[in-house]
């Protein structure tokens, strides 16, 4: 080409380009500029540079700053490019100067911005982690130490394996992100879980990208690392909160939709106990007694050991899964459930009075009178004593006050005694809130069953008085009754043994046949009137019993020989059954002989045409019960309530005084009677004699 060019040619264009030629001597001492058009001398550092560049054959390039016509500093690199013929002659350099100011100012611009960027990323406190191709670490900054605890020695050139949980190792979670994700795409803000040198599980929120070459293919990935292990603590905390809150809620509905002590009781331990509800594996109720001085155990829940809390742990899975189902529908079984720890509360008497302090149980005292909930674990010695290890055998247990305005009401106790499960501050805390909900049902309840105990104190003081005034109403009239009975019977009586005994004798002699049947009439109606007077005598005369512990089958025995005639007469078959025949009572023989005596009469009368008479003695939780039954007629419904009015019969013959006497007798033994009558399908006299 230069062979084609003249040197005048080749000058200017080289000067179109920012270019000369430089020719230097033999000995490089001096050279000829193309563009000066004359020789100058040759330092020492062009003199090395030229010789280089002939020597090598390379170019050779220079930067340096030049000032330019305004004093302004200007950056100029220069480029030499060696141009040889042989080399004794015929060597020149073309030399070219570029103006590159700007490049470099650019390239100092984006130097000072990678330090500051380097310097960011070395002292960020997330984890900046750069992985090459293979997926090893080549990058390892300051916040990546802290965060995992490992030296940049330690894992560099190492997996990323070691820093995340063995559930979740690296490549894993890059799977498990998106097996198909583009090397242009990016991951941001993946929770993942992480694991420390020293073990400790830890949260980091991921932020993942790929960096490529001009062909897209893998060269590094980027992860940063943002620990958010006390974010995820505090989310899960509010988390758990917001679920207790709930539970809480749920559960004050329910208990408070019942004014039913025991059942309110149920419901809480249950919620306190369920895995739906708060998890603890055993719960105890106390409530105070009335002077505020004993903490009285009343109920508990829980598994007693291991094996019981499996057996109940996997009904309790098969059975209702909502804490609503569970509440409302578990019973405890009648198979020893539950049996250990409520043996154990019932037995429970827990001083916590000012003037009688047991130090055993310090830790109720303080509870009730300090009005706070306490954790008692193993290294509480002050509370955790020998009587509360003893009874409950367990070092961590909590005690929560249930308070009410007016003072404190008693005190739920859990623990956690099967599975061992610490008892957190988060727990107690929750407890307390539980406990100042559950408060105010269970003294709506209390004052409930007070208010009803009371409603029927008065409905029962309201039952007796009313049946004292029928009582002095009708002992009033069966006094006036019995007086008037009495003259009219003393009266009546002389003229009527009279009537009867002059009858009896004309029917006796001779006397016209005719007549006869007129006085069968008299005879008859005589002896009648007699009984009845009789009947009202011994009414009138009913005297306080002279009662004598004695056996009482001898006088059932007596009453049914007295009226053998009768029975066999109606042919009524008798049938006794006697659980013991030497049951006593105290009683007078005589007095209830003649009680037996009109029931079974009236009972022979309920069947002329024959049937079946059963009295059965035994004895029960109310003394000795004496049932006498017959296949009679029975009793109209309407007129069993009269049954006891003086003179009310429904026989023809009859006085209406047989069980006004029973009644009398019986009311006077102190004895208890009853009467239970189907029409047409017979009668039970029922009465129970004190034992």
């Amino acid at each position: 080409m230069l062979d084609q060019l003249s040197i005048y040619e080749l000058i200017d264009a080289l000067e179109r380009v920012h270019g000369k030629i430089l020719i230097p001597d033999a000995n490089v001492q001096w050279l000829w500029d193309s563009v000066n058009h004359q020789y100058e001398t040759i330092g020492d550092h062009d003199r090395q540079l030229i010789q280089r560049c002939f020597e090598t054959g390379n170019v050779e390039t220079e930067i340096h700053s030049v000032a330019d016509d305004t004093a302004r500093k200007r950056y100029v690199e220069d480029v030499y490019i060696p141009i040889v013929r042989n080399e004794n002659d015929g060597r020149l350099i073309l030399k070219f100067s570029f103006d590159i100011t700007d490049k470099i100012l650019a390239y100092d611009r984006v130097s000072a911005e990678r330090d500051k960027l380097a310097d960011i990323t070395q002292n960020s406190p997330d984890a900046i982690i750069m992985l090459d191709e293979n997926m090893r670490i080549i990058s390892w900054n300051k916040g990546a130490e802290e965060i995992f605890g490992y030296s940049p020695g330690m894992m560099l050139h190492q997996p990323m394996d070691k820093l995340f949980s063995p559930d979740a190792l690296f490549v894993t979670t890059l799977q498990s992100l998106d097996n198909t994700l583009p090397l242009n795409d990016t991951i941001k803000h993946q929770m993942t879980p992480c694991i420390t040198q020293s073990g400790r599980p830890i949260f980091c929120e991921l932020t993942l990208s790929f960096v490529t070459d001009e062909q897209q293919r893998l060269r590094e990935t980027v992860l940063i690392l943002r620990d958010k292990t006390k974010q995820k603590q505090l989310e899960d905390e509010i988390k758990r909160n917001l679920d207790n809150i709930s539970k809480i809620n749920e559960i004050s509905a329910l208990i408070h939709g019942s004014l039913e002590l025991d059942e309110i009781f149920n419901m809480i331990l249950v919620a306190v106990t369920a895995g739906q509800g708060f998890r603890f594996n055993r719960a105890f109720l106390f409530l105070m007694n009335d002077d505020k001085s004993i903490l009285e155990g009343k109920k508990a829940i829980g598994p007693s050991d291991p094996h019981e809390a499996g057996i109940l742990w996997n009904e309790l899975a098969q059975g209702p899964q909502t804490l609503k189902e569970i509440m409302t529908t578990y019973k405890a079984a009648h198979d020893g459930r539950d049996l250990k720890v409520n043996q154990l509360i019932a037995a429970l008497r827990i001083p916590v009075s000012e003037n009688n302090i047991d130090k055993e149980y310090q830790a109720f005292y303080d509870a009730m009178h300090k009005r706070h909930s306490i954790l008692i674990t193993h290294d509480n010695a002050m509370y955790l004593t020998g009587s509360m290890k003893k009874i409950f055998e367990t070092d961590h247990l909590a005690i929560v006050p249930l308070l009410s305005k007016d003072g404190v009401l008693g005190a739920l106790v859990v623990d956690n005694s099967i599975t061992g499960r610490p008892i957190s501050d988060q727990d107690l805390e929750t407890l307390k809130i539980f406990g100042y909900q559950i408060s105010a049902a269970v003294e709506n309840a209390m004052l409930y069953e007070r208010l009803r105990n009371k409603v029927d104190e008065l409905e029962e003081a309201h039952e007796s008085l009313q049946k004292s005034q029928e009582r002095l109403i009708r002992s009033e009239k069966l006094a006036a009754i019995g007086e008037l009975s009495a003259k009219m019977a003393h009266e009546i009586r002389n003229p009527l043994v009279a009537i009867g005994g002059f009858a009896r004798a004309i029917l006796n002699r001779r006397h016209d046949i005719s007549n006869e049947a007129y006085l069968k009439v008299i005879v008859d109606e005589t002896m009648r009137l007699e009984r009845i007077l009789n009947d009202t005598l011994m009414y009138a005369r009913t005297m306080p019993p002279e009662k004598i512990k004695q056996p009482v089958a001898p006088v059932i025995h007596t009453a049914l020989a007295l009226l053998q005639d009768k029975l066999q007469k109606n042919n009524i078959h008798v049938e006794t059954n006697f659980d013991d025949p030497a049951i006593e009572c105290e009683f007078d023989s005589g007095q209830l002989q003649q009680a037996l005596l009109n029931v079974l009469i009236n009972a022979i009368e309920a069947m002329p045409n024959g049937g079946s008479l059963a009295v059965n003695l035994s004895k029960n939780e109310s003394g000795v019960a004496l049932n006498i039954t017959d296949s009679g007629e029975g009793i109209p419904e309407n007129q069993l309530p009269k049954i006891f009015d003086p003179f009310f019969t429904t026989k023809q013959k009859g006085s209406g005084l047989g069980l006004v006497v029973v009644q009398e007798i019986l009311e006077r033994h102190g004895m208890s009677y009853h009467v239970k009558s189907n029409q047409h399908h017979g009668t039970t006299f029922s009465i129970t004699l004190p034992s």
